[in-house]
């Protein structure tokens, strides 16, 4: 064996053979490689694809401590790809491989990524999280020692983000996540903490990846948001989250919705409820069936959208504040009617989508501005498709009073289609509101 070689050090304090080594890899990947493979690699050859990434995250879960493709086989182990991390197995070393690629590597801020990945290349991970068993969260025993009061803060200022994202969102918000989600990052790679410690840390950083994900695709930076939510899930795996794992699911079948992969994003939505775990019941239960109900408005399946928006109704008046997650203090009844509104603007049925917007937007109160302006401009689409074009101007004008909150993509998306629904209008009404919607689009 090459001690000279850091694999072969990795090897020696593990005391394992490279037989061993082998049996390690086809574990997780079952006949990847032929028994003899790592002794070729002690001679200094290199593994094929995306084994480098997979022999790192192997021995960074055994030594506890992190171990990079890159230390192992210097500028020639990289996955190709900005996209090689998601090929590593569901381990708490895969998952640090995936911390890399965020902080240090091809999805670092201000690099490029990937194009957006289809709905069929998000149901693989799902899948993966759904079927592969929850392991015990393992320690670090070296670095600078990582306290419950540090966790603490983290927490507190995650909570913070989420409530800030609420009142303004846009870029400077997104850009302020992923500085902490760095910071929980070098502290997951390089503290000292016991397995109860790192169960909480990796919990934190499911949370800021699942905020930088839906920030990133209300943006409109699609391929961005999939990788950190991505990333979370498998954060949230790691932590044996099993509720934070399903709500990252089904943001992940909320953002195929919006890019029009209905079936998909069905699918999705379907294997997060199968996953969520926990007794029945609750705001995370009330919040999937609603994402569900909308994945069956927009392949127009009315029977199952009215069940499940029913289940979701029936489970958010059974909720208690004690068992709600707190990352899902924003699903409330209101939330839900609104959402039930949109559901049935999808399905064709405007008076019964006005009566649930009106009703959810009255709960909002002065809460949750931007889905307020969401919402609002669904009412307005409502009223128009009823051809009640007083009562849709009306709409649309409160909704340009909240225009702050237009960082959003999906907003202006909205709006501009709210716009080419008034140009279908000869009214001087109509035109009148095109125009105004016009310049803040323009602004």
């Amino acid at each position: 064996m090459d001690e000279g070689s850091v694999l072969g050090d990795c090897l020696k304090r593990l005391g394992w053979s490279p037989d061993k080594l082998a049996r390690e890899i086809n574990r997780v990947r079952p006949n990847s490689i032929s028994p003899k493979a790592p002794y070729g690699w002690l001679k200094g050859s290199t593994p094929r694809g995306s084994l480098p990434q997979i022999v790192a995250s192997i021995l960074s879960h055994h030594l506890r401590e992190t171990i990079t493709a890159e230390a192992l086989w210097p500028a020639k182990a990289t996955a190709p790809g900005a996209d090689g991390w998601l090929q590593q197995p569901w381990s708490q070393g895969g998952t640090w491989e995936g911390l890399g690629a965020f902080t240090a590597g091809p999805l670092r801020p201000g690099l490029g990524v990937s194009p957006p990945l289809s709905g069929q290349g998000l149901i693989g991970p799902a899948v993966d999280w759904l079927t592969t068993p929850d392991e015990p969260v393992a320690g670090r025993p070296s670095g600078e020692a990582i306290s419950p009061q540090a966790i603490d803060v983290l927490a507190d200022r995650v909570a913070q983000l989420r409530r800030l994202d609420d009142a303004q969102g846009g870029p400077l918000v997104l850009d302020w996540i992923t500085q902490d989600l760095n910071w929980a990052a070098h502290l997951a790679r390089n503290g000292t903490y016991d397995p109860a410690i790192g169960q909480r840390l990796h919990s934190v950083l499911a949370e800021l990846a699942q905020l930088a994900g839906w920030l990133a695709c209300d943006l409109g930076r699609n391929a961005l948001g999939q990788r950190y939510l991505l990333f979370g899930l498998r954060a949230a795996h790691t932590a044996n989250n099993r509720a934070l794992g399903a709500n990252i699911v089904s943001c992940l079948s909320y953002q195929a919705t919006w890019r029009s992969a209905h079936d998909e994003a069905l699918r999705l939505i379907k294997i997060a409820r199968q996953g969520v775990g926990g007794a029945p019941g609750g705001a995370v239960h009330a919040l999937l069936a609603t994402r569900q109900a909308r994945a069956h408005a927009q392949l127009g399946h009315l029977d199952d959208c009215a069940r499940t928006l029913d289940e979701a109704a029936a489970l958010v008046e059974s909720a208690a504040d004690s068992s709600t997650p707190s990352w899902a203090y924003w699903v409330t009844p209101a939330v839900l009617a609104a959402d039930a509104g949109r559901a049935w603007l999808e399905l064709g049925r405007p008076e019964v989508a006005e009566r649930h917007l009106l009703r959810g937007l009255q709960l909002f109160g002065d809460e949750q501005p931007r889905n307020r302006l969401l919402h609002t401009m669904s009412l307005a689409e409502a009223r128009l498709r009823r051809h009640d074009l007083d009562g849709a101007a009306e709409a649309t004008r409160q909704a340009l009073d909240l225009r702050s909150y237009l960082d959003s993509g999906r907003a202006r998306q909205r709006l501009a289609g709210l716009r080419d629904e008034f140009e279908h209008s000869d009214s001087p009404l109509a035109h009148d509101v095109t125009d105004e919607i016009g310049a803040v689009l323009a602004a």
